[in-house]
C-alpha cells in the first residue's frame, strides 16, 4: 500500500477539548485523533462549498409504505424529470415491509435541496434525510 501524502501541524486546544475530542472520536469509530480532524475539516469545506453553491454529491433517502402506490409513483416521476441529475437509485425491503429508497444526484446545491424537499414531500413518505457528501 502507497503511503498517504500528509500536511503536519500543531493544534493547541483550550484545557478540556481533547478529552472530548478523544470521547467523539471513539464514538465515531476514528483510528486517531488526525483522521477525526481531517473530517471535521473535510466537512466543513463541503458546508462551505455548499454555501457557495458548487457543484455537489448528494444522497437523498425516504421511507414509505410500498401498500400506497402515491410514493413509488412520485419518486418515479421526481427521477424522471431530474433526470441529468440522478446518479443511481437503490430501493430496499425493509423489516416490517417499508420500503428505502436512496437517491444519489449530483449537482448545485440548491437543485438538490429542490429535489430532496420534493421527495420528502410526497404523500405517503414517513421519513427523510438528505446530506450532501462532497464537492465536486
Amino acid at each position: 500500500m502507497k503511503p498517504e501524502k500528509l500536511d503536519r501541524f500543531t493544534v493547541c486546544l483550550e484545557k478540556g477539548l481533547l478529552p472530548r475530542l478523544d470521547e467523539i472520536s471513539s464514538e465515531r469509530g476514528y483510528p486517531s485523533r488526525s483522521r477525526a480532524i481531517g473530517d471535521f475539516i473535510r466537512r466543513a469545506i463541503v458546508k462551505k462549498d455548499w454555501k457557495g453553491g458548487r457543484e455537489c454529491a448528494a444522497t437523498i433517502s425516504v421511507v414509505y409504505d410500498p401498500a400506497d402506490s402515491r410514493p413509488g409513483r412520485g419518486i418515479e416521476a421526481l427521477l424522471r424529470a431530474n433526470a441529468p441529475a440522478v446518479l443511481s437509485a437503490q430501493v430496499h425491503r425493509l423489516r416490517g415491509g417499508r420500503t428505502l429508497c436512496t437517491v444519489t444526484a449530483t449537482g448545485r446545491p440548491s437543485g438538490l435541496q429542490r429535489l430532496a424537499d420534493a421527495l420528502r414531500a410526497l404523500k405517503g413518505v414517513t421519513h427523510g434525510s438528505f446530506s450532501i457528501v462532497s464537492p465536486l
